[in-house]
Protein backbone atom coordinates (compact mmCIF):
# COMPACT_ATOMS: atom_id res chain seq x y z
CA UNK A 1 0.00 0.00 0.00
CA UNK A 2 2.97 2.58 0.70
CA UNK A 3 4.71 1.84 -2.54
CA UNK A 4 1.52 2.64 -4.15
CA UNK A 5 0.93 6.14 -2.57
CA UNK A 6 4.46 7.01 -2.96
CA UNK A 7 4.42 5.89 -6.91
CA UNK A 8 0.84 7.73 -6.97
CA UNK A 9 2.60 10.84 -5.80
CA UNK A 10 5.57 10.54 -8.08
CA UNK A 11 3.39 10.24 -10.78
CA UNK A 12 1.11 13.63 -9.96
CA UNK A 13 4.55 15.35 -9.99
CA UNK A 14 5.34 14.13 -13.12
CA UNK A 15 1.25 14.96 -14.57
CA UNK A 16 2.51 18.38 -13.10
CA UNK A 17 5.58 18.66 -15.14
CA UNK A 18 4.06 17.27 -18.02
CA UNK A 19 1.07 19.90 -17.90
CA UNK A 20 3.60 22.67 -17.73
CA UNK A 21 5.90 21.50 -20.17
CA UNK A 22 3.06 21.55 -22.59
CA UNK A 23 1.50 24.79 -21.85
CA UNK A 24 1.59 26.81 -25.10
CA UNK A 25 3.72 30.13 -24.95
CA UNK A 26 0.59 32.43 -25.09
CA UNK A 27 -1.41 30.91 -22.44
CA UNK A 28 -4.63 31.67 -21.07
CA UNK A 29 -5.91 32.71 -17.65
CA UNK A 30 -8.02 29.22 -17.39
CA UNK A 31 -5.04 27.19 -18.27
CA UNK A 32 -2.60 28.28 -16.05
CA UNK A 33 -5.28 28.36 -13.00
CA UNK A 34 -5.70 24.57 -14.05
CA UNK A 35 -1.84 23.91 -13.98
CA UNK A 36 -1.88 26.24 -10.39
CA UNK A 37 -4.82 24.15 -9.15
CA UNK A 38 -2.87 20.66 -10.00
CA UNK A 39 0.71 21.75 -8.74
CA UNK A 40 -1.10 22.70 -5.44
CA UNK A 41 -3.22 19.70 -5.31
CA UNK A 42 -0.02 17.65 -5.64
CA UNK A 43 1.65 19.79 -2.92
CA UNK A 44 -0.88 19.08 -0.18
CA UNK A 45 -0.75 15.09 -1.57
CA UNK A 46 2.97 15.02 -0.64
CA UNK A 47 2.73 16.79 2.50
CA UNK A 48 -0.20 14.33 3.88
CA UNK A 49 2.03 11.31 2.14
CA UNK A 50 4.99 13.00 4.18
CA UNK A 51 2.45 12.87 7.17
CA UNK A 52 1.36 9.36 7.13
CA UNK A 53 4.80 7.73 6.55
CA UNK A 54 7.24 9.44 8.80
CA UNK A 55 6.11 7.25 11.47
CA UNK A 56 6.61 4.01 9.24
CA UNK A 57 9.40 5.18 7.69
CA UNK A 58 11.66 5.84 10.55
CA UNK A 59 10.50 2.47 11.79
CA UNK A 60 11.05 0.95 8.67
CA UNK A 61 14.77 2.52 9.11
CA UNK A 62 15.61 1.80 12.13
CA UNK A 63 14.93 -1.81 12.44
CA UNK A 64 16.03 -2.54 9.24
CA UNK A 65 19.93 -1.49 10.80
CA UNK A 66 18.98 -3.37 13.87
CA UNK A 67 17.96 -6.57 12.45
CA UNK A 68 20.72 -6.28 10.10
CA UNK A 69 23.11 -5.53 12.83
CA UNK A 70 22.03 -8.60 15.10
CA UNK A 71 21.38 -10.99 12.10
CA UNK A 72 24.86 -10.83 10.74
CA UNK A 73 26.11 -11.09 14.70
CA UNK A 74 23.80 -14.71 14.53
CA UNK A 75 24.97 -15.95 11.33
CA UNK A 76 28.77 -15.35 12.57
CA UNK A 77 27.45 -17.16 16.04
CA UNK A 78 26.22 -20.35 14.49
CA UNK A 79 27.97 -20.62 11.60
CA UNK A 80 26.74 -21.56 8.54
CA UNK A 81 23.90 -24.09 8.51
CA UNK A 82 20.19 -24.85 7.30
CA UNK A 83 18.81 -22.27 10.36
CA UNK A 84 20.95 -19.49 9.12
CA UNK A 85 19.82 -19.90 5.49
CA UNK A 86 15.98 -19.03 6.85
CA UNK A 87 17.81 -16.17 8.46
CA UNK A 88 19.61 -15.29 5.19
CA UNK A 89 16.23 -15.26 3.43
CA UNK A 90 14.73 -12.93 6.33
CA UNK A 91 18.02 -10.71 5.50
CA UNK A 92 17.15 -10.50 1.93
CA UNK A 93 13.87 -9.76 2.00
CA UNK A 94 14.10 -7.22 4.41
CA UNK A 95 16.81 -5.19 2.60
CA UNK A 96 14.82 -5.81 -0.71
CA UNK A 97 11.67 -4.14 1.20
CA UNK A 98 14.21 -1.18 2.58
CA UNK A 99 15.53 -0.96 -0.62
CA UNK A 100 12.37 -0.14 -2.55
CA UNK A 101 11.48 2.84 0.10
CA UNK A 102 14.98 4.46 -0.44
CA UNK A 103 14.35 3.86 -4.30
CA UNK A 104 10.91 4.95 -4.41
CA UNK A 105 12.05 7.84 -2.18
CA UNK A 106 14.64 8.95 -4.55
CA UNK A 107 11.96 8.94 -7.57
CA UNK A 108 9.74 11.07 -5.33
CA UNK A 109 11.95 13.66 -5.41
CA UNK A 110 13.49 13.54 -8.32
CA UNK A 111 10.26 14.03 -10.06
CA UNK A 112 9.38 16.52 -7.49
CA UNK A 113 12.57 18.43 -8.68
CA UNK A 114 11.46 17.87 -11.84
CA UNK A 115 8.60 20.40 -11.93
CA UNK A 116 10.81 23.04 -10.72
CA UNK A 117 12.86 22.40 -13.72
CA UNK A 118 9.86 23.15 -15.72
CA UNK A 119 8.85 25.97 -14.31
CA UNK A 120 11.84 27.23 -14.38
CA UNK A 121 12.36 27.00 -18.25
CA UNK A 122 8.84 28.04 -18.32
CA UNK A 123 8.95 31.36 -20.80
CA UNK A 124 7.31 32.95 -18.04
CA UNK A 125 8.42 36.75 -18.83
CA UNK A 126 6.01 36.65 -22.36
CA UNK A 127 2.95 36.32 -20.08
CA UNK A 128 0.95 39.33 -18.50
CA UNK A 129 1.83 41.02 -15.25
CA UNK A 130 -0.67 38.51 -13.06
CA UNK A 131 0.07 35.56 -14.27
CA UNK A 132 4.07 35.79 -14.05
CA UNK A 133 3.31 36.78 -10.47
CA UNK A 134 1.05 32.90 -10.11
CA UNK A 135 4.28 31.37 -12.02
CA UNK A 136 6.72 33.00 -9.81
CA UNK A 137 4.84 31.71 -6.70
CA UNK A 138 4.55 28.45 -7.92
CA UNK A 139 8.60 28.59 -8.46
CA UNK A 140 8.92 29.70 -5.30
CA UNK A 141 7.28 26.85 -3.65
CA UNK A 142 8.56 24.24 -5.73
CA UNK A 143 12.15 25.76 -4.60
CA UNK A 144 11.47 23.84 -1.08
CA UNK A 145 13.08 20.56 -1.40
CA UNK A 146 10.16 17.70 -1.70
CA UNK A 147 11.30 14.29 0.33
CA UNK A 148 10.37 11.69 1.89
CA UNK A 149 11.66 11.67 5.56
CA UNK A 150 11.96 8.72 8.24
CA UNK A 151 10.31 10.51 11.04
CA UNK A 152 11.43 14.17 9.97
CA UNK A 153 14.91 13.20 10.64
CA UNK A 154 16.59 11.90 7.46
CA UNK A 155 15.96 11.45 3.92
CA UNK A 156 14.72 8.08 2.29
CA UNK A 157 16.99 7.27 -0.54
CA UNK A 158 19.46 5.31 -2.20
CA UNK A 159 21.99 7.30 -0.31
CA UNK A 160 20.40 6.93 3.52
CA UNK A 161 20.16 3.16 2.10
CA UNK A 162 23.93 3.11 1.64
CA UNK A 163 24.36 4.53 5.10
CA UNK A 164 22.20 1.62 6.26
CA UNK A 165 24.22 -0.88 5.07
CA UNK A 166 27.00 0.81 6.09
CA UNK A 167 26.35 1.46 9.72
CA UNK A 168 24.86 -2.00 10.29
CA UNK A 169 28.28 -3.68 9.20
CA UNK A 170 29.73 -1.59 11.27
CA UNK A 171 27.38 -2.32 14.60
CA UNK A 172 28.26 -6.13 13.45
CA UNK A 173 31.73 -5.69 13.81
CA UNK A 174 31.95 -3.64 16.94
CA UNK A 175 29.63 -6.79 18.37
CA UNK A 176 31.86 -9.48 16.77
CA UNK A 177 35.19 -7.60 18.57
CA UNK A 178 32.71 -7.07 21.79
CA UNK A 179 31.69 -11.31 22.19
Amino acid sequence: MDFSLIRTASMLFQATAQQIRNLPPGASQAKLKAIIHSHRSTLKCAAQLQNALNPALLIQITFCTAIWCLMLFYILLLGFTSKVMNVCLLLLVLTCETYSYCQLGTQFTSNAEEVLDELQQLAWYDQSIPIQKQIYFMIHRSQTRIELTAGKLFPVNIAQFSEIVKKSYSYYLVLKDVF
